[in-house]
């Protein structure tokens, strides 16, 4: 028959507080290790969170020159058109104009008059 009034014995006590301080020591170990996991995890986050931003912005430093060569190759172009363009059959206001556009393409170019 087992009593339960009967208090427990000084061996019991003892054995059931070891056992209860093992727990809570293997909790505390293993929550210190998921706290360190998790410091770990957010250092990683914060590494690859770098990396993506310099990536994003060589990616934008890379889109925006390619831009400007294009703007200039687009100017180029134009400048070509310009001197390259026949002014003989247009009116005298036009001619003048496109005359004055082809002296300024060529001062920029280095040739002076």
């Amino acid at each position: 028959m087992i009593y339960q009034d009967k208090p427990i014995g000084q061996k019991a006590v003892k054995e059931q507080l070891k056992r209860r301080q093992e727990k809570d020591k293997v909790g505390e170990v293993s929550v210190t290790n998921l706290l360190q996991q998790f410091r770990d995890t957010l250092v990683e986050i914060e590494d690859q969170k770098k990396q993506d931003t310099k990536i994003m912005l060589e990616q934008q430093t890379m889109m925006i020159q390619q831009s400007q060569e294009k703007q200039e190759l687009d100017r180029i172009e134009k400048e070509e058109q310009i001197m390259k363009m026949d002014i003989s059959n247009l009116d005298p206001i036009s001619a003048a104009y496109f005359q004055n556009r082809k002296l300024e393409i060529m001062q920029k170019r280095g040739f002076n008059f």
